[in-house]
């Protein structure tokens, strides 16, 4: 199966924008042979085209033979507004893996985390434009741990060399992109959600340390920040998603926690306000967010994902609306807001203790006794039960770390982008120098970063 190749597969016909669930799948005997799928809503059958666009960029470097691929713009993905073949694609930090004893190691200290602009034509994703994000003085944005916004991570090079937290430094993980030709980035560090102009220099900062953002968000979980980000169709209000459950001292493991954060900003009134989303029992599924993409004013579709190739991974879109949902931010009516001791506290407990490391029911029966309703959510596509239907040996768009979301064409079509981590799987050494060691997936490759079209008709 070629990049460019176009798959079509019977499916569950969407209305409403994504209304139709697609659950249960059937494997095709072969790669010609069309899928069927079944709708949960047992809609009459539609079709559905799959298109693959591989990123075309220049390898960054290369070190004892192990290339550091340019094609790592897939922690998020937008439309560019007007022109209906060409998205923003967003890199992260930059390239790094994991040293000895819990230290990050990276092999490019000076890597500027950028934007960059596509066109998707003929399965190639051909990068158009970069734009680096920048301070407002013009100073280059870096990787390494931010200064305000400490992790407690160790980031060195290759050579053992201890980076030093740097005031420009960015985890870019959420983008959303305006008509106006600018951009707002949310990070993991902060969590920051920054805005930038066309050039991508930074105009302003929301912050959980000045009051813009809500002070708890403070505690997000190292390398576990503000992964989402997006703005409602009318453009009045960002909507951020935390990646897992904060780190809190009266609640378990916050990759095991089962709540994770979603938090609104109105950009006229500034207010803010916090919702809770439910994961898909993280202790058993190992699952957390990648991201956020608004149907509405208050209908989203949220990425929940592992973090495994397939076949068989567990990849996932949920349809989430904040109509009715308890607001556990600083305005919340429930409990006590102490925004020192973890946010809100009801009866003493924080959000992330009442809700623990159950499953859905569970942890949803413990928010509601407590008097916290989350949003409401229910399955709009399993994605990987989708590209599983098309190779059942886990070969088509084979990655896992299924980053960006965007949705075009009042819902008819998604685009969806991985994060390919440059090509990069781990290091080798256990001291100084170390080497690299390439990202591969099951079928044998290195990992690369693509651009998933599906479309709904």
């Amino acid at each position: 199966m070629t990049d460019s190749s176009k798959r079509r597969i019977a499916a569950g016909a969407l209305a409403l924008g994504l209304a139709a669930s697609l659950a249960t799948t059937t494997a095709p005997a072969a790669p010609a042979t069309p899928a069927r799928m079944t709708s949960m809503a047992q809609r009459p059958p539609g079709t559905v085209s799959l298109r693959v666009f591989t990123e075309q960029v220049p390898r960054l470097a290369t070190f004892g033979g192990v290339a550091v691929d340019g094609d790592g713009f897939g922690s998020a993905v937008a439309p560019v507004p007007g022109h209906r073949d060409e998205v923003y694609g967003l890199t992260d930090r930059g390239p790094n893996v994991d040293g000895p004893d819990g230290s990050k190691i990276e092999p490019l200290p000076d890597f500027t985390p950028a934007i960059g602009r596509f066109r998707l034509r003929d399965g190639r994703a051909e990068l158009l434009q970069r734009i680096p994000l920048r301070a407002a003085d013009g100073t280059p944005y870096n990787g390494r741990v931010n200064s305000q916004a400490s992790t407690g991570e160790t980031i060195t090079d290759l050579d053992g060399h201890v980076l030093t937290p740097s005031p420009y430094g960015y985890d870019s993980e959420g983008l959303v992109a305006l008509r106006d030709g600018t951009f707002w980035v949310s990070d993991e560090y902060g969590p920051f959600i920054t805005h930038l102009d066309r050039r991508g220099r930074a105009i302003a900062r929301l912050s959980p340390y000045d009051g813009s953002l809500p002070a708890e968000l403070a505690r997000r979980t190292p390398n576990r920040g503000m992964e989402g980000l997006t703005i409602t169709p009318d453009g009045r209000t960002l909507v951020g998603i935390m990646q897992s459950a904060l780190t809190q001292p009266d609640a378990g493991k916050p990759k095991k926690v089962a709540v994770t954060r979603i938090v609104t900003v109105d950009l006229r009134s500034h207010r803010t306000h916090e919702y809770a989303f439910v994961l898909d029992d993280p202790s058993a599924n190992d699952t957390a967010v990648s991201e956020i993409t608004a149907l509405s004013a208050t209908r989203f579709l949220v990425d929940e994902r592992d973090g495994a190739f397939g076949p068989g991974a567990y990849k996932k879109l949920w349809e989430v609306d904040l109509r009715g949902a308890t607001d556990i931010g600083p305005r919340s009516t429930v409990g006590h807001y102490d925004a020192t001791n973890g946010g809100l506290l009801v009866d003493g407990r924080t959000v992330e203790a009442i809700a623990g490391t159950g499953d859905v029911a569970t942890t949803t029966a413990a928010l509601r006794a407590a008097g916290i309703t989350p949003v409401s959510q229910k399955l709009r596509l399993d994605l990987g039960a989708l590209t599983d239907a098309v190779d059942p040996d886990g070969g088509f768009f084979d990655h896992d770390k299924i980053e960006g979301v965007a949705v075009l064409d009042h819902g008819r079509t998604l685009i969806v982008s991985n994060d390919s981590d440059f090509g990069l799987g781990g290091s080798t050494g256990t001291t100084a120098p170390f080497g690299l060691v390439p990202k591969t997936t099951p079928q044998g490759g290195v990992d690369r970063g693509q651009f998933l079209e599906i479309r709904f008709s």
